[in-house]
Protein backbone atom coordinates (compact mmCIF):
# COMPACT_ATOMS: atom_id res chain seq x y z
CA UNK A 1 0.00 0.00 0.00
CA UNK A 2 1.39 3.40 -0.97
CA UNK A 3 2.16 5.99 1.71
CA UNK A 4 -0.36 8.64 0.52
CA UNK A 5 -3.10 6.01 0.59
CA UNK A 6 -2.18 5.06 4.16
CA UNK A 7 -2.20 8.70 5.26
CA UNK A 8 -5.70 9.12 3.82
CA UNK A 9 -7.06 6.63 6.35
CA UNK A 10 -8.97 8.27 9.18
CA UNK A 11 -7.52 5.93 11.80
CA UNK A 12 -3.94 6.69 10.77
CA UNK A 13 -4.61 10.43 10.77
CA UNK A 14 -6.23 10.33 14.19
CA UNK A 15 -3.47 8.10 15.54
CA UNK A 16 -0.84 10.52 14.24
CA UNK A 17 -2.67 13.46 15.81
CA UNK A 18 -2.89 11.62 19.13
CA UNK A 19 0.83 10.83 19.06
CA UNK A 20 1.69 14.43 18.10
CA UNK A 21 -0.56 15.88 20.80
CA UNK A 22 0.89 13.56 23.44
CA UNK A 23 4.44 14.37 22.37
CA UNK A 24 3.83 18.12 22.42
CA UNK A 25 2.16 17.82 25.81
CA UNK A 26 5.12 15.85 27.17
CA UNK A 27 7.60 18.42 25.81
CA UNK A 28 5.55 21.23 27.35
CA UNK A 29 5.55 19.50 30.75
CA UNK A 30 9.31 18.89 30.57
CA UNK A 31 9.94 22.48 29.49
CA UNK A 32 7.89 23.81 32.41
CA UNK A 33 9.71 21.50 34.85
CA UNK A 34 13.07 22.54 33.43
CA UNK A 35 12.25 26.25 33.59
CA UNK A 36 10.86 26.16 37.13
CA UNK A 37 13.75 23.99 38.33
CA UNK A 38 16.36 26.37 36.89
CA UNK A 39 14.55 29.38 38.32
CA UNK A 40 14.43 27.76 41.78
CA UNK A 41 18.18 27.03 41.71
CA UNK A 42 19.12 30.56 40.65
CA UNK A 43 16.74 32.03 43.20
CA UNK A 44 18.44 30.01 45.96
CA UNK A 45 21.87 31.27 44.88
CA UNK A 46 20.69 34.88 44.70
CA UNK A 47 19.21 34.65 48.17
CA UNK A 48 22.53 33.31 49.47
CA UNK A 49 24.49 36.18 47.86
CA UNK A 50 22.08 38.80 49.20
CA UNK A 51 22.21 37.32 52.70
CA UNK A 52 26.04 37.43 52.67
CA UNK A 53 26.25 41.03 51.51
CA UNK A 54 23.59 42.14 54.01
CA UNK A 55 25.34 40.30 56.86
CA UNK A 56 28.79 41.72 56.07
CA UNK A 57 27.47 45.24 55.49
CA UNK A 58 26.20 45.36 59.07
CA UNK A 59 29.61 44.50 60.58
CA UNK A 60 31.84 47.26 62.04
CA UNK A 61 34.11 48.77 59.34
CA UNK A 62 37.29 48.07 61.31
CA UNK A 63 36.40 44.45 61.90
CA UNK A 64 35.27 43.67 58.34
CA UNK A 65 38.75 43.02 56.78
CA UNK A 66 39.63 40.69 59.65
CA UNK A 67 36.38 38.71 59.19
CA UNK A 68 36.93 38.34 55.43
CA UNK A 69 40.55 37.22 55.93
CA UNK A 70 39.59 34.81 58.71
CA UNK A 71 36.90 33.36 56.49
CA UNK A 72 39.42 32.71 53.71
CA UNK A 73 41.82 31.01 56.10
CA UNK A 74 39.22 28.64 57.45
CA UNK A 75 37.63 27.96 54.04
CA UNK A 76 40.24 28.54 51.35
CA UNK A 77 37.95 27.36 48.55
CA UNK A 78 34.32 28.15 48.96
CA UNK A 79 31.48 28.63 46.52
CA UNK A 80 30.77 32.16 47.78
CA UNK A 81 33.60 34.66 47.27
CA UNK A 82 33.91 38.00 49.13
CA UNK A 83 36.25 40.98 48.70
CA UNK A 84 36.54 44.44 50.24
CA UNK A 85 37.99 47.21 48.09
CA UNK A 86 39.12 50.73 48.84
CA UNK A 87 37.62 53.78 47.14
CA UNK A 88 40.27 53.61 44.40
CA UNK A 89 39.59 49.91 43.70
CA UNK A 90 42.56 48.57 45.68
CA UNK A 91 41.75 45.22 47.28
CA UNK A 92 41.85 45.35 51.05
CA UNK A 93 40.85 41.72 51.73
CA UNK A 94 39.10 38.85 49.99
CA UNK A 95 39.40 36.37 47.14
CA UNK A 96 38.02 38.46 44.26
CA UNK A 97 41.02 40.12 42.53
CA UNK A 98 39.34 43.34 41.44
CA UNK A 99 36.02 45.07 41.20
CA UNK A 100 34.26 43.73 38.08
CA UNK A 101 34.16 46.65 35.63
CA UNK A 102 30.58 46.02 34.53
CA UNK A 103 29.17 45.49 38.02
CA UNK A 104 26.52 47.95 39.18
CA UNK A 105 27.04 48.72 42.87
CA UNK A 106 23.35 48.78 43.69
CA UNK A 107 23.20 45.88 46.12
CA UNK A 108 21.35 43.69 43.58
CA UNK A 109 22.47 40.38 42.07
CA UNK A 110 23.81 40.45 38.52
CA UNK A 111 25.11 37.84 36.11
CA UNK A 112 28.78 38.34 35.18
CA UNK A 113 31.72 36.30 33.94
CA UNK A 114 34.70 36.62 36.32
CA UNK A 115 38.27 35.36 35.87
CA UNK A 116 39.21 32.60 38.28
CA UNK A 117 42.49 33.32 40.05
CA UNK A 118 43.43 29.63 40.00
CA UNK A 119 42.82 28.52 36.42
CA UNK A 120 42.61 31.92 34.74
CA UNK A 121 39.35 31.04 33.00
CA UNK A 122 36.16 33.03 32.98
CA UNK A 123 33.34 31.49 34.98
CA UNK A 124 29.72 32.60 35.18
CA UNK A 125 29.01 34.15 38.55
CA UNK A 126 26.10 35.72 40.36
CA UNK A 127 27.61 38.96 41.74
CA UNK A 128 26.33 41.74 44.00
CA UNK A 129 28.19 44.91 45.03
CA UNK A 130 27.56 47.69 47.50
CA UNK A 131 29.34 50.92 48.53
CA UNK A 132 30.01 51.04 52.28
CA UNK A 133 31.15 53.78 54.62
CA UNK A 134 34.31 55.73 53.67
CA UNK A 135 33.66 54.80 50.02
CA UNK A 136 34.83 51.24 50.42
CA UNK A 137 33.29 48.65 48.10
CA UNK A 138 32.00 45.24 49.20
CA UNK A 139 31.59 42.59 46.48
CA UNK A 140 30.04 39.13 47.00
CA UNK A 141 30.03 36.52 44.20
CA UNK A 142 28.78 32.98 43.92
CA UNK A 143 29.85 30.59 41.19
CA UNK A 144 27.09 28.83 39.31
CA UNK A 145 29.18 26.08 37.72
CA UNK A 146 27.48 23.51 39.93
CA UNK A 147 24.07 24.90 39.03
CA UNK A 148 24.87 24.78 35.31
CA UNK A 149 26.13 21.22 35.71
CA UNK A 150 22.98 20.28 37.58
CA UNK A 151 20.85 21.98 34.96
CA UNK A 152 22.68 20.10 32.20
CA UNK A 153 22.11 16.84 34.06
CA UNK A 154 18.43 17.72 34.46
CA UNK A 155 18.20 18.50 30.74
CA UNK A 156 19.80 15.20 29.83
CA UNK A 157 17.44 13.37 32.18
CA UNK A 158 14.46 15.13 30.66
CA UNK A 159 15.62 14.34 27.14
CA UNK A 160 16.20 10.71 28.05
CA UNK A 161 12.74 10.54 29.58
CA UNK A 162 11.28 12.24 26.51
CA UNK A 163 12.47 9.47 24.21
CA UNK A 164 10.34 6.69 25.77
CA UNK A 165 7.46 9.15 26.13
CA UNK A 166 7.58 9.88 22.40
CA UNK A 167 7.90 6.19 21.60
CA UNK A 168 4.93 5.40 23.84
CA UNK A 169 2.88 8.15 22.20
CA UNK A 170 3.75 6.84 18.76
CA UNK A 171 2.87 3.31 19.85
CA UNK A 172 -0.41 4.59 21.30
CA UNK A 173 -1.15 6.42 18.06
CA UNK A 174 -0.43 3.30 16.03
CA UNK A 175 -2.65 1.25 18.36
CA UNK A 176 -5.48 3.77 17.97
CA UNK A 177 -5.00 3.77 14.20
CA UNK A 178 -4.98 -0.05 13.99
CA UNK A 179 -8.04 -0.48 16.22
CA UNK A 180 -10.04 2.23 14.49
CA UNK A 181 -8.92 0.88 11.10
CA UNK A 182 -10.14 -2.61 11.95
CA UNK A 183 -13.39 -1.23 13.26
CA UNK A 184 -13.98 0.90 10.19
CA UNK A 185 -13.09 -2.08 8.00
CA UNK A 186 -15.79 -4.16 9.70
CA UNK A 187 -18.29 -1.34 9.19
CA UNK A 188 -17.25 -1.01 5.54
CA UNK A 189 -17.57 -4.76 4.90
CA UNK A 190 -21.00 -4.78 6.57
CA UNK A 191 -22.08 -1.80 4.45
CA UNK A 192 -20.89 -3.54 1.28
CA UNK A 193 -22.89 -6.67 2.17
CA UNK A 194 -25.97 -4.52 2.78
CA UNK A 195 -25.45 -2.81 -0.59
CA UNK A 196 -25.15 -6.26 -2.17
CA UNK A 197 -28.70 -7.03 -0.98
CA UNK A 198 -28.17 -8.66 2.44
CA UNK A 199 -30.61 -6.44 4.31
CA UNK A 200 -30.51 -8.75 7.34
CA UNK A 201 -26.93 -7.64 8.07
CA UNK A 202 -26.43 -5.28 11.04
CA UNK A 203 -23.57 -3.06 12.12
CA UNK A 204 -21.77 -4.29 15.27
CA UNK A 205 -22.70 -2.35 18.40
CA UNK A 206 -20.86 -2.59 21.71
CA UNK A 207 -22.45 -2.02 25.11
CA UNK A 208 -21.88 0.59 26.38
CA UNK A 209 -20.88 2.17 23.11
CA UNK A 210 -19.31 5.40 21.92
CA UNK A 211 -20.57 7.81 19.27
CA UNK A 212 -19.85 5.35 16.44
CA UNK A 213 -21.80 2.63 18.23
CA UNK A 214 -24.70 5.03 18.80
CA UNK A 215 -24.66 5.92 15.11
CA UNK A 216 -24.47 2.21 14.21
CA UNK A 217 -27.49 1.53 16.42
CA UNK A 218 -29.46 4.25 14.62
CA UNK A 219 -28.43 2.85 11.23
CA UNK A 220 -29.47 -0.63 12.40
CA UNK A 221 -32.91 0.73 13.27
CA UNK A 222 -33.08 2.26 9.79
CA UNK A 223 -32.11 -1.10 8.30
CA UNK A 224 -34.81 -2.87 10.32
CA UNK A 225 -37.36 -0.40 9.04
CA UNK A 226 -35.99 -0.70 5.49
CA UNK A 227 -36.13 -4.49 5.63
CA UNK A 228 -39.71 -4.31 6.87
CA UNK A 229 -40.64 -1.98 4.01
CA UNK A 230 -38.92 -4.17 1.41
CA UNK A 231 -40.64 -7.29 2.73
CA UNK A 232 -43.95 -5.41 2.85
CA UNK A 233 -43.42 -4.11 -0.68
CA UNK A 234 -42.69 -7.58 -1.91
CA UNK A 235 -45.77 -8.90 -0.15
CA UNK A 236 -47.89 -6.06 -1.50
CA UNK A 237 -46.81 -6.83 -5.02
CA UNK A 238 -47.68 -10.47 -4.62
CA UNK A 239 -50.98 -9.65 -2.88
CA UNK A 240 -51.94 -7.11 -5.55
CA UNK A 241 -51.20 -9.59 -8.31
CA UNK A 242 -53.27 -12.23 -6.52
CA UNK A 243 -56.22 -10.12 -5.32
CA UNK A 244 -56.64 -7.91 -8.38
CA UNK A 245 -56.40 -10.78 -10.81
CA UNK A 246 -59.74 -12.19 -9.65
CA UNK A 247 -61.90 -9.05 -10.16
CA UNK A 248 -60.13 -8.18 -13.44
CA UNK A 249 -60.63 -11.73 -14.73
CA UNK A 250 -64.30 -11.56 -13.76
CA UNK A 251 -64.72 -8.22 -15.54
CA UNK A 252 -63.07 -9.60 -18.66
CA UNK A 253 -65.25 -12.74 -18.59
CA UNK A 254 -68.46 -10.69 -18.20
CA UNK A 255 -67.50 -8.43 -21.09
CA UNK A 256 -66.73 -11.42 -23.33
CA UNK A 257 -70.04 -13.08 -22.48
CA UNK A 258 -71.89 -9.82 -23.07
CA UNK A 259 -70.28 -9.42 -26.46
CA UNK A 260 -71.13 -12.98 -27.47
CA UNK A 261 -74.68 -13.25 -26.10
CA UNK A 262 -76.10 -9.72 -26.01
CA UNK A 263 -78.41 -9.10 -28.94
CA UNK A 264 -79.42 -5.52 -28.20
CA UNK A 265 -78.54 -2.54 -26.00
CA UNK A 266 -80.85 -3.59 -23.16
CA UNK A 267 -78.90 -6.84 -22.80
CA UNK A 268 -75.52 -5.08 -22.89
CA UNK A 269 -76.28 -2.52 -20.14
CA UNK A 270 -76.41 -5.03 -17.21
CA UNK A 271 -73.08 -6.48 -18.34
CA UNK A 272 -71.55 -3.00 -18.43
CA UNK A 273 -72.93 -2.22 -14.96
CA UNK A 274 -71.37 -5.38 -13.49
CA UNK A 275 -68.07 -4.58 -15.23
CA UNK A 276 -68.10 -1.06 -13.80
CA UNK A 277 -68.76 -2.49 -10.32
CA UNK A 278 -65.77 -4.82 -10.70
CA UNK A 279 -63.52 -1.98 -11.88
CA UNK A 280 -64.73 0.17 -8.95
CA UNK A 281 -63.71 -2.61 -6.59
CA UNK A 282 -60.27 -2.72 -8.21
CA UNK A 283 -59.91 1.08 -7.96
CA UNK A 284 -60.97 0.87 -4.31
CA UNK A 285 -58.13 -1.52 -3.60
CA UNK A 286 -55.59 0.64 -5.44
CA UNK A 287 -56.80 3.79 -3.64
CA UNK A 288 -56.58 2.09 -0.27
CA UNK A 289 -53.03 0.92 -1.00
CA UNK A 290 -51.96 4.43 -2.00
CA UNK A 291 -53.58 5.81 1.15
CA UNK A 292 -51.73 3.32 3.35
CA UNK A 293 -48.43 4.10 1.60
CA UNK A 294 -48.93 7.84 2.13
CA UNK A 295 -49.60 7.34 5.84
CA UNK A 296 -46.69 4.94 6.36
CA UNK A 297 -44.29 7.43 4.77
CA UNK A 298 -45.23 9.96 7.45
CA UNK A 299 -46.48 12.69 5.11
CA UNK A 300 -49.37 13.57 7.45
CA UNK A 301 -47.45 15.01 10.42
CA UNK A 302 -48.40 18.51 9.27
CA UNK A 303 -52.04 17.75 10.17
CA UNK A 304 -51.27 17.01 13.83
CA UNK A 305 -53.10 19.25 16.32
CA UNK A 306 -54.87 18.83 19.67
CA UNK A 307 -58.52 17.74 19.46
CA UNK A 308 -61.18 16.11 21.63
CA UNK A 309 -61.23 12.36 20.97
CA UNK A 310 -64.49 11.92 22.91
CA UNK A 311 -66.29 14.25 20.52
CA UNK A 312 -64.96 12.30 17.52
CA UNK A 313 -66.09 8.99 19.06
CA UNK A 314 -69.60 10.31 19.72
CA UNK A 315 -69.99 11.80 16.21
CA UNK A 316 -68.71 8.68 14.44
CA UNK A 317 -70.88 6.43 16.58
CA UNK A 318 -74.01 8.45 15.76
CA UNK A 319 -73.13 8.28 12.05
CA UNK A 320 -73.16 4.47 12.14
CA UNK A 321 -76.27 4.14 14.33
CA UNK A 322 -78.70 3.93 11.35
CA UNK A 323 -76.61 1.19 9.70
CA UNK A 324 -76.60 -0.79 12.96
CA UNK A 325 -80.35 -0.38 13.33
CA UNK A 326 -80.90 -1.64 9.79
CA UNK A 327 -79.07 -4.83 10.75
CA UNK A 328 -80.93 -5.09 14.10
CA UNK A 329 -77.67 -4.53 16.01
CA UNK A 330 -77.57 -2.63 19.31
CA UNK A 331 -74.91 0.11 19.04
CA UNK A 332 -73.77 1.51 22.40
CA UNK A 333 -71.49 4.60 22.58
CA UNK A 334 -69.93 5.73 25.88
CA UNK A 335 -67.60 8.75 25.65
CA UNK A 336 -68.75 11.27 28.21
CA UNK A 337 -65.44 12.57 29.56
CA UNK A 338 -63.38 14.93 27.37
CA UNK A 339 -60.10 13.44 26.14
CA UNK A 340 -57.69 15.78 24.38
CA UNK A 341 -55.00 14.11 22.26
CA UNK A 342 -52.45 15.28 19.70
CA UNK A 343 -52.93 13.83 16.23
CA UNK A 344 -54.55 14.09 12.81
CA UNK A 345 -58.28 14.28 13.43
CA UNK A 346 -59.24 13.04 9.94
CA UNK A 347 -56.98 10.00 10.22
CA UNK A 348 -58.33 9.09 13.65
CA UNK A 349 -61.85 9.33 12.18
CA UNK A 350 -60.76 6.80 9.53
CA UNK A 351 -59.55 4.49 12.30
CA UNK A 352 -62.92 4.67 14.06
CA UNK A 353 -64.82 4.23 10.79
CA UNK A 354 -62.93 1.05 9.92
CA UNK A 355 -63.16 -0.44 13.42
CA UNK A 356 -66.91 0.29 13.74
CA UNK A 357 -67.60 -0.82 10.17
CA UNK A 358 -65.84 -4.14 10.76
CA UNK A 359 -67.65 -4.64 14.07
CA UNK A 360 -71.08 -4.06 12.46
CA UNK A 361 -70.18 -6.10 9.35
CA UNK A 362 -69.26 -9.25 11.30
CA UNK A 363 -71.90 -8.98 14.04
CA UNK A 364 -75.05 -11.00 13.28
CA UNK A 365 -78.54 -9.58 13.64
CA UNK A 366 -79.57 -9.23 17.27
CA UNK A 367 -75.95 -8.75 18.29
CA UNK A 368 -74.30 -5.89 20.12
CA UNK A 369 -71.47 -3.40 19.30
CA UNK A 370 -69.99 -1.28 22.08
CA UNK A 371 -67.76 1.80 21.59
CA UNK A 372 -66.27 3.12 24.81
CA UNK A 373 -63.68 5.78 25.60
CA UNK A 374 -62.35 5.54 29.16
CA UNK A 375 -59.62 7.43 30.99
CA UNK A 376 -56.76 5.83 32.91
CA UNK A 377 -55.50 8.89 34.74
CA UNK A 378 -55.14 11.47 31.97
CA UNK A 379 -54.65 8.84 29.25
CA UNK A 380 -57.56 7.83 26.98
CA UNK A 381 -58.24 4.19 26.14
CA UNK A 382 -60.52 3.38 23.16
CA UNK A 383 -62.46 0.11 23.14
CA UNK A 384 -64.53 -1.24 20.22
CA UNK A 385 -66.23 -4.56 21.01
CA UNK A 386 -68.66 -6.72 19.05
CA UNK A 387 -70.48 -10.02 19.53
CA UNK A 388 -69.56 -11.54 16.17
CA UNK A 389 -67.44 -14.62 15.42
CA UNK A 390 -64.27 -12.91 16.66
CA UNK A 391 -60.67 -13.35 15.50
CA UNK A 392 -58.78 -16.51 16.49
CA UNK A 393 -55.75 -15.83 18.66
CA UNK A 394 -53.39 -17.29 16.04
CA UNK A 395 -54.67 -14.79 13.45
CA UNK A 396 -54.72 -11.58 15.52
CA UNK A 397 -51.27 -10.38 14.44
CA UNK A 398 -51.88 -11.32 10.81
CA UNK A 399 -55.21 -9.46 10.77
CA UNK A 400 -53.34 -6.16 10.36
CA UNK A 401 -51.49 -7.33 7.25
CA UNK A 402 -52.62 -6.11 3.84
CA UNK A 403 -55.13 -8.25 1.98
CA UNK A 404 -55.35 -10.65 4.91
CA UNK A 405 -58.79 -12.22 5.23
CA UNK A 406 -59.56 -15.07 7.57
CA UNK A 407 -61.62 -18.04 6.45
CA UNK A 408 -64.63 -16.65 8.36
CA UNK A 409 -64.61 -13.40 6.34
CA UNK A 410 -64.03 -14.78 2.86
CA UNK A 411 -67.69 -14.55 2.00
CA UNK A 412 -67.98 -10.87 3.00
CA UNK A 413 -67.21 -7.96 0.73
CA UNK A 414 -63.92 -6.11 1.06
CA UNK A 415 -60.30 -6.28 0.10
CA UNK A 416 -58.77 -6.92 3.50
CA UNK A 417 -57.21 -3.44 3.77
CA UNK A 418 -59.32 -1.87 6.53
CA UNK A 419 -57.24 -3.06 9.48
CA UNK A 420 -54.04 -2.40 7.51
CA UNK A 421 -55.11 1.24 7.23
CA UNK A 422 -55.91 1.27 10.96
CA UNK A 423 -52.47 -0.13 11.80
CA UNK A 424 -50.72 2.41 9.55
CA UNK A 425 -52.55 5.39 11.09
CA UNK A 426 -51.98 4.23 14.66
CA UNK A 427 -48.31 3.54 13.98
CA UNK A 428 -47.97 7.09 12.63
CA UNK A 429 -49.44 8.39 15.91
CA UNK A 430 -47.51 5.94 18.09
CA UNK A 431 -50.74 4.40 19.47
CA UNK A 432 -50.59 0.62 20.11
CA UNK A 433 -53.62 -1.56 19.24
CA UNK A 434 -54.52 -5.06 20.43
CA UNK A 435 -57.19 -7.54 19.44
CA UNK A 436 -58.71 -9.61 22.24
CA UNK A 437 -61.52 -12.09 22.63
CA UNK A 438 -64.93 -10.84 23.77
CA UNK A 439 -66.47 -14.34 24.23
CA UNK A 440 -68.15 -14.16 21.80
CA UNK A 441 -66.81 -11.55 19.47
CA UNK A 442 -63.72 -9.42 19.29
CA UNK A 443 -62.38 -6.39 21.20
CA UNK A 444 -60.11 -3.82 19.56
CA UNK A 445 -58.25 -1.94 22.31
CA UNK A 446 -56.41 1.25 21.28
CA UNK A 447 -54.03 2.98 23.67
CA UNK A 448 -54.37 6.63 22.64
CA UNK A 449 -51.03 7.95 23.90
CA UNK A 450 -47.46 7.62 22.74
CA UNK A 451 -45.09 5.64 24.94
CA UNK A 452 -41.77 7.47 25.60
CA UNK A 453 -38.84 6.12 23.57
CA UNK A 454 -35.98 4.55 25.52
Amino acid sequence: MRLPEILRRTGVRWGTLVALAFTLGTIAVFAIAYGFGTYALFDTIDMSVLEQIELLSERPPGLLPFMITSRMQHKPRVLTMVSLFARDGHRIAGDIPSVPPKLKLDGRVHMLHLIDSEDGRRHPERVAGRILAQGRILVVARTIDDVLALRASLLRALLLALIPAILLSIAGGILVAVRSGRRLSRLRLTAERIIAGHLDERFPVRQPGDEIDQLSAIVNRILVRLEELVVALKGVGEDIAHDLRTPLTAVRARLERGREHAGNLEQVLPVIDRAIAGIDQTLLVATALLRIAEIEQGHRYAGFAPFDLAEVVRETGETYRPLAEDKAIALMVAAEEAASILGDRDLIVEVLVNLIDNAIKFTPAGGRVEIALTMTGDRPLLRVADSGPGVPEAEREAAFRRFYRSDRSRASKGAGLGLSLVAAVLKLHGFPIRLMSNEPGCIALVQCWREPEL
